[in-house]
């Protein structure tokens, strides 16, 4: 073999090379730009996301405000004049006051207005188990549509006097070839 290379002497070892000013400088420059693209990209997202929202909420209340429900408006003034006495009696109370009673008696007035969607959003253990009255349900039916484990059956007061409650399938779902659901009784003999 041929001594191409020289070996290594037997005392040396080795030294990191430190980085110089220079180095130093655009290593804290990279580090400090980084953090701080890092931050604006989130902040973009952040805005971006709101914006859409934001526009996405104005085009499904107008597309629902334009065409609204027949007693939507008698509803919308039931919250609203229900928060405005809860702001009037609460005038000269306490910050809390001033902050709780409008918002309880707003939400008193929807709960009124809307007493399915309350019972939903209250979260009840055993939807099963509500009794929501038949005039309840049938006033429902063209204004709000009923979420599906309460649409494909609804229990209702029986007009019995001894107060058992019996479960009444939806009419919608009962094809009788009647023409009205209020006629299902005439055709009960075809099922």
């Amino acid at each position: 073999m041929l001594p191409i290379y020289t070996a290594p002497p037997l005392r040396s070892k080795y030294v990191e090379e430190q980085p110089g000013h220079l180095q130093m400088g655009f290593a804290s420059i990279r580090t400090t730009t980084g953090r701080y693209i890092g931050w604006c990209k989130g902040v973009y997202v952040f805005v971006k996301n709101g914006i859409m929202d934001t526009v996405q909420f104005g085009k499904d209340a107008y597309i629902y405000l334009k065409n609204p429900p027949r007693d939507f408006l008698p509803k919308l003034g039931v919250i609203t004049v229900s928060g405005l006495a809860g702001l009037v009696s609460a005038r000269k109370g306490s910050r809390f006051k001033k902050i709780a009673y409008p918002l309880g008696l707003a939400t008193l007035g929807a709960t009124v207005c809307y007493p399915v969607q309350s019972v939903i959003i209250a979260k009840v253990r055993n939807s099963a188990e509500i009794e929501i009255p038949a005039k309840t349900t049938d006033s429902l039916k063209h204004s709000v549509p009923l979420p599906r484990e309460l649409s494909s059956e609804t229990k209702t007061k029986s007009e019995s006097t001894s107060g058992a409650t019996q479960f009444m399938p939806d009419p919608k779902l009962m094809d009788h070839g009647q023409s009205h659901p209020e006629d299902i009784d005439m055709y009960s003999t075809r099922s």
